[in-house]
């Protein structure tokens, strides 16, 4: 029995990570919600992610306040610039949609596309403001080089957030709850995984040529 409810069996840890990534999910929920302040949220949640993915993790609440403290300020024009693309892209997309032209057709698909590439440079972003101090134009400027440098890396990040999608879709009513649940940290941690071969590279490269 006492090896069933033991830390290190795999079950109980697959749970209490679980546990961990609602926990997240629903802070991150919270303190998104004046939306002015979401920027800053997600580059806290990204910081606990990368934490707990290399199990460096201590109490999730203090974690992700020291980061949203830190990244609160930056996090404001990063924040807004992605409700802007996303407005806008939404706008460009809904006014075609009406539309039977192959023109409409092939710039809906530009559009997604771009959009598509948008969001996982904005994904690599708040992953950079986390765990980089920069200013705003230069954490974006880093995210678009890593975004382009890293493709197989950013192709994994797109599909995991777009299967993810499909699945939001799919379960239709059912999927206010596990977005609540899980809706940002779920993806947001596989995505992790790919990054952080990313950023244990960089760092390796900075102790070099120190």
């Amino acid at each position: 029995m006492d090896k069933i409810f033991s830390s290190e069996n795999p079950v109980m840890r697959f749970l209490a990570r679980l546990f961990d990534l609602a926990a997240l999910n629903v802070i991150t929920l919270l303190y998104s919600l004046p939306l002015i302040t979401a920027g800053g949220a997600l580059a806290a949640m990204n910081y606990v992610l990368l934490r707990l993915h290399r199990e460096e993790e201590s109490y999730i609440f203090a974690m992700f306040r020291k980061s949203f403290r830190e990244n609160f300020r930056q996090g404001i024009p990063e924040g807004l610039l992605v409700l802007a693309a996303a407005g806008i892209t939404a706008v460009d997309l809904l006014s075609l949609r009406g539309s039977e032209s192959p023109v409409a057709t092939v710039m809906m698909i530009v559009i997604t596309f771009i959009a598509i590439m948008i969001f996982v440079t904005c994904v690599y972003m708040f992953a950079l403001q986390s765990r980089y101090e920069n200013t705003v134009s230069g954490t974006i400027l880093n995210a678009v080089r890593l975004a382009i440098g890293n493709l197989p890396r950013s192709l994994g990040i797109a599909l995991i957030w777009l299967l993810w999608t499909g699945l939001m879709v799919y379960l239709n009513k059912a999927a206010s709850l596990l977005i609540l649940v899980c809706g940002l940290t779920l993806p947001g941690y596989l995505c992790t995984m790919l990054i952080d071969g990313i950023f244990r590279k960089l760092e390796s490269e900075e102790e070099l040529s120190e």
